[in-house]
């Protein structure tokens, strides 16, 4: 078994928020079932209020999204106040109103990035599936707009056995629009999603091991899997790099903010842990059964609960209670049988003080101990006893990026 310190405090570093269900798209597969507005989406005030316990529990990154959260009048003052407390603010958005004065907005606010949804390079296909006449058009005007005013882009695709032929063509896309990374959502069965079929577990392998032997390729663009956290099993096996991406969050790092402000482990889970309003943030952070239970892998089931892997990857918890009602459940999309690979950790992995140097340059802690997993497990893979920067290169995928959207040299 891959052998990781032992994490006692947990912290929500990472948080989701979707700060409203109003959407000027209707996609199939929307998670939130996002359209109308709800009444009691959290105020201003409440939003406020909300950014200040995160920042004492430890948020270090906030993604911003929705529905669509450029529906929302007060969003530049939300995002404003986060990243006025140092946090780093991300947007999640369809680009379809994203104009240059809305860049100028996100750049003045603080907004670091933009993740813009694009599904397919079929304009056709694209809008088809976002439900607008011209929605394609608008979204990659957003990347070419955001990406003039300085904004790192991110490209969002959802993968489907609509689209999976695809991702060759959206890898080209993503680089050939200055993509910081492509960011491919593999299909969770919940909200609006609920009636689509998923992939096959050989066909969700099949696509992963295409995006874990593209990395190289498309350096220094990012290339990352989302609701797929065998991606690192697989990036083991393969011996490539990659192995800090991915890895179930949910409960952990990593939690969600509904509008009316329930926290969820994670979007596309609609367990709720809590709500803020009712019990406020910490308290559901510290003390919720949901979360507590999802902190243990040992509470895992079936293969996850075996794995050799399930400190570093641990499953799609939310495709687990998608399939079973049962977030502690194996991850039905895996392939994996535990104890194939036969893992030997070495005793001692010695990083040089260039690696350490590297590692502290990044402003965030939880993606700084995401690298340092990452590198160790990579360590494992290949028996070094000593990493150096040749070795994090190989081993961290998109390492060698000239610009600094992570970067304490900002």
């Amino acid at each position: 078994m891959i052998s990781l310190e032992a994490t006692t405090t947990y912290r929500p570093a990472l948080v989701s928020w979707n700060l409203t269900k109003k959407c000027n798209l209707s996609c199939p597969h929307c998670y939130l079932d996002a359209g109308e507005g709800e009444e009691d989406e959290l105020s201003t005030d409440e939003c406020f209020a909300l950014i200040d316990e995160m920042l004492l529990l430890g948020t270090e990154m906030l993604i911003l999204t929705g529905g669509e959260p450029l529906l929302r009048r007060d969003i530049y003052d939300i995002a404003s106040y986060a990243s006025g407390k140092g946090i780093w603010v991300v947007m999640g958005t369809n680009g379809v109103l994203v104009n240059e004065h809305v860049a100028s907005k996100m750049v003045e606010c603080g907004i670091k990035g933009v993740g813009i949804s694009i599904d397919s390079v079929d304009p056709e296909k694209h809008n088809r599936f976002r439900g607008g006449p011209d929605a394609w058009k608008y979204s990659v005007r957003a990347l070419k707009i955001c990406r003039s005013h300085g904004l790192e882009v991110l490209v969002q695709s959802t993968i489907m056995k609509e689209n999976r032929h695809e991702i060759p063509e959206l890898l080209e896309f993503a680089r050939e629009h200055g993509a910081w990374s492509l960011n491919v959502y593999f299909l969770v069965r919940t909200g609006r999603g609920t009636s689509m079929p998923e992939l096959t577990p050989l066909e969700t392998e099949n696509s992963l091991r295409q995006l874990i032997e593209a990395q190289s390729d498309y350096e220094p663009m990012l290339v990352r899997s989302k609701c797929a956290p065998q991606f690192k099993q697989l990036s083991y096996e393969m011996g490539l790099g990659g192995m800090e991406s991915g890895g179930c969050m949910a409960g952990t790092e990593y939690c969600r903010i509904t509008p009316e402000g329930n926290v969820t482990p994670c979007p596309y889970m609609d367990v709720v842990a809590g709500n803020v309003r009712e019990d406020g943030f910490t308290s559901v952070w510290e003390t919720s059964r949901v979360l507590t239970e999802l902190r243990d892998v040992k509470n895992l089931k079936g293969r996850c609960g075996a794995c050799e892997f399930n400190e570093l990857c641990g499953g799609c918890r939310c495709r687990a209670f998608s399939a079973t009602g049962d977030y502690l459940a194996e991850d039905p999309a895996c392939r994996y049988q535990p104890g194939t690979l036969k893992i030997k950790t070495p005793e001692h992995v010695v990083f040089t003080d260039t690696v350490l140097q590297r590692i502290e340059r990044i402003p965030i802690t939880f993606i700084q101990n995401k690298v340092r997993k990452g590198l160790m497990a990579y360590a494992a893979s290949h028996n070094l006893q000593l990493i150096t920067s040749e070795d994090m290169e190989k081993a961290l995928a998109g390492s060698k990026r000239k610009r600094k959207f992570l970067s304490k040299a900002d």
